[in-house]
Order: C-alpha cells, then structure tokens, then sequence
C-alpha cells in the first residue's frame, strides 16, 4: 500500500510539475510576442524615419545640383565679363593713344571697335583732360 501511495504521489507531484511548465510556457510565449510586436513598432518607426531623410536627401542632392548649375553659369558669364573688359580696355587704352596722335571719333570706330557714342564719350574726356591740364585752376 505503501508503494501504492509513493506511486500517487510521484503521479500528482509530475502533474503538478507539467501544469507549472505549461503555465510558465504559456507566460513566456505571451511575453515573447508582446517583444516582437514592440520590435515590430519600432522597425516600422525606423524605416520611416530613413523614408523621411532618404527623401530629404534626395531634394537636397537635387538643389545641391541645380546650385552647382547656376555657379557654373555664373562662374562662364564672369570669365566673359572679364575676358570682355579686358579686351575692351586694351580697346579704350588704344583710343587714347589715338587720340593724342590726333585721330579721329571716326577712326575710333574702324579701328578700336567702339560704338560711336563710346568714342565721342573718350573723345569729350580727352578733350576736358587737355583742358583741364592746360588750365589747372581754372
């Protein structure tokens, strides 16, 4: 009787045992899909902050192109300024030596490249700067 009553024992002690595994189970696997439906949330939350700034980046990366466009326009109309001024102040500074060798406003035109109202401009300075020199205080 003795081996009977061990034997019930054991039997309760081993469904008591598989009941507290099961529960513990159970907790643990509650607990675990509450973990990956959190993770889930944040995974989503991170792909839309890099959807965010990938975006960002892009309209960033466009107007950083279209501004490197317009410097580059920019940068050739300077170069054309300054090669045009350059030649054109090769084209006053011979004007002058002109003028003082006695030429013309029409041989400023033919030989200079001026406009006309350019070369009697230069033509009207000249003749106020001999004045002026011919009577400093006058």
């Amino acid at each position: 009787m003795e081996s009977q009553w061990i034997f019930n024992l054991l039997l309760v002690l081993q469904f008591v045992f598989i009941i507290a595994l099961a529960v513990w189970s159970f907790r643990l696997s509650s607990k675990l899909k509450h973990s990956m439906k959190e993770q889930e949330k944040a995974d989503a939350n991170q792909k839309k902050q890099v959807q965010v700034l990938a975006s960002g980046s892009i309209g960033m990366g466009r107007r950083l192109v279209a501004i490197e466009k317009k410097l580059n326009i920019a940068v050739e109309r300077q170069s054309e300024i300054i090669s045009k001024e350059s030649t054109g102040g090769v084209s006053y500074n011979r004007a002058m030596e002109l003028l003082e060798m006695g030429a013309t406003v029409d041989d400023l035109v033919s030989k200079c490249g001026l406009i006309r109202a350019e070369a009697e401009l230069i033509s009207l300075l000249k003749s106020e700067s001999r004045r002026n020199s011919d009577h400093p205080y006058s």
